[in-house]
């Protein structure tokens, strides 16, 4: 409800005291002296507090170019990782193929008692055995870069968002700052009250954006370490082919 006293004017959802704080740190671009975004310094505890660090559109802009050359190298990586599973997926089923061409030759050999040729045939399929095992281990690695790939355009993508929003919140705290300091009136009053209630929207839908950042930067170090290990994996199965099967 809005209320005139003497020359003061009462806004609803915005502490007075924030106004001012809020002008001063649109004005710098940053909280002076806060080491936590969005904490300002010596607030009262009956105070309301800007949860979202104020940054100037520069900023913002900034990072919101890094993110989109992020997303552009990632879908570049994207394609590169699944050309490469192809070739991966292909090469296991040829692999494949040949075991069963060289062990139906086994069988044969053993039918004619060709013991000779059965031996030889025979430490052919364990070499072939060993690079199946060998590309096999390769494609699952090809996988696990398509996965990653996948997931840092995610999560750039999902950055992007977060910063074009967050461009919508300066520009209507901006307005809100313009509208606040105009001749109260009641059209005035009602343009407040419309902005605050927008900018509580989207200071909600920001934060809520930028858990999920937190969540796909987190999904990124884990499907990373994923590909680590399939990677490791992938140098166990290449030392044991090179070694060759055992005697």
């Amino acid at each position: 409800m809005l209320r005139k006293g003497r020359s003061r004017v009462h806004l609803p959802f915005v502490s007075l005291v924030v106004l001012p704080v809020l002008a001063s740190l649109l004005a710098t671009g940053s909280a002076p002296g806060s080491s936590v975004p969005g904490v300002l310094p010596d607030a009262a505890a009956d105070s309301l507090m800007i949860l979202l660090p104020v940054r100037g559109v520069d900023a913002v802009n900034q990072e919101l170019t890094s993110a989109s050359l992020l997303e552009e190298a990632s879908n570049a990586d994207l394609v590169l990782a699944r050309g490469n599973l192809a070739e991966a997926k292909a090469r296991v089923e040829v692999c494949a193929k040949e075991i069963e061409t060289v062990k139906a030759k086994v069988k044969l050999a053993k039918e004619q008692k060709n013991e000779t040729e059965q031996g030889n045939l025979e430490r052919q399929v364990k070499a072939k055995e060993l690079q199946h095992e060998m590309l096999k281990a390769r494609k699952e690695m090809r996988e696990a870069e398509v996965v990653l790939a996948e997931t840092r355009r995610t999560a750039a993508q999902t950055q992007s968002g977060c910063l074009k929003k967050e461009l919508e919140l300066i520009g209507k705290r901006d307005d809100l700052l313009r509208a606040s300091s105009a001749v109260p009136g009641p059209t005035n009053m009602d343009a407040i009250v419309r902005l605050q209630t927008e900018i509580r929207d989207l200071e909600r839908r920001c934060l809520e954006i930028q858990k999920e950042v937190a969540e796909k930067d987190r999904k990124c170090a884990e499907d990373e370490a994923n590909l680590l290990d399939k990677r490791l994996k992938l140098r166990e199965a290449q030392l044991a082919f090179v070694a060759g099967p055992k005697k």
